[in-house]
């Protein structure tokens, strides 16, 4: 896929330096991707950082990841199954990361926020190949927060 010059000069900078010194600015470009509906987008800028991350930090861009291209699948290119699909794995992610005990309770209250969206989201899938896109385009998408490190505890970022 192509990208064009903005997209691929974000995904420069992720790919530069260790996960500590690029993550905030991947999740900070990938939140302005989100805001726009720039969804496939969020998800290469998120893939890049993932690909460096581990515990807490991988789940919460992997959600991520997961969730962005389920809403590409119901807003850009409609796909039933591939929709549902990557909300199904998405909630797991999410559900791991709660588990995690990396999450400040900040973070706790935001994952299980994300977690009650995909749930409303996987319940307006009727099968494999039926939706009621109406009322899943009424969802009140969720809130993808400004700082992701205020989601976890200071033993993942520790307080500057």
């Amino acid at each position: 896929m192509e990208f064009d010059p903005e997209i691929l000069a974000i995904l420069e900078k992720v790919k530069q330096g260790d996960s500590d010194s690029s993550f905030g600015y991947a999740w900070e470009e990938g939140r302005k991707l989100y805001l726009k509906g720039r969804y496939f987008e969020l998800h290469e800028v998120f893939e890049f950082q993932w690909k460096k991350e581990t515990g807490g930090r991988r789940l919460l861009l992997h959600g991520w990841i997961q969730l962005a291209i389920s809403l590409n699948k119901v807003f850009v290119k409609p796909n039933i199954r591939g929709s549902k699909m990557q909300a199904e794995k998405s909630k797991e992610k999410f559900l791991k990361l709660s588990e995690t005990g990396e999450l400040s309770a900040f973070g706790k209250d935001q994952t299980i926020d994300i977690i009650h969206y995909l749930e409303k989201l996987l319940s307006l899938f009727e099968s494999e190949e039926s939706w009621d896109l109406e009322r899943i385009k009424e969802l009140s998408l969720p809130e993808m927060q400004e700082n992701a490190k205020e989601l976890f505890s200071s033993s993942v970022f520790p307080r500057e």
